[in-house]
């Protein structure tokens, strides 16, 4: 008899919620279960929670980025952009300078930038290095984060770029 009340209440609170809240999944979130089952509503989600617990994928889907779940997948980019650029900092800083070296090729990579993006990115960061080196004590992380503000700013890398 103690199981009903929890029973009730997790089904309960599948009804209430909103997919706002799920990064725009449905009521069970993301996972195997919430990529096969699209329906928003309570029994298909009631039906996608059970098939995530069912094959205990979920955890592993947003640690790996895998099954529609993008979070943490995200912030490890995020992370290993911040430690190359920590690491290559003066050489980026020339290599930006002069539109070209392999430093910011590798940036680019990290930045989800196609190989063929290479040249416009290094072109880019040459015609807008006063903006993105605001003056000589500029930090590594305010580097990338004006680098990627005005990359994500335009059209061409905002469309094809997929980690700014």
């Amino acid at each position: 008899m103690r199981k009903l009340p929890v029973v009730v209440a997790m089904l309960f609170s599948l009804t209430i919620v909103p997919s706002v809240f799920a990064a725009g999944y449905g009521a069970a979130g993301c996972g195997f279960g919430g990529s096969l089952i699209k329906e928003n509503k309570i029994l298909p989600q009631i039906g996608a929670w059970f098939l995530n617990g069912l094959l205990g994928n979920q955890t592993f889907a947003m640690t790996s980025g895998t099954s529609d779940c993008g979070g943490i997948k995200g912030t490890m980019a995020q992370k290993d952009q911040e430690q190359f650029v920590q690491e290559n900092y003066g050489t980026l800083a020339k290599e930006m300078a002069v539109g070209q070296g392999e430093g910011l090729n590798t940036l680019s990579d990290l930045l989800g930038c196609p190989v063929e993006q290479r040249e416009t990115v290094a072109s880019y960061a040459k015609q807008n290095y006063p903006s993105i080196f605001k003056d000589e004590n500029t930090a590594p992380t305010e580097m990338l984060a004006a680098l990627k503000k005005g990359m994500s700013n335009e059209p061409v890398f905002a469309s094809s770029c997929n980690k700014i």
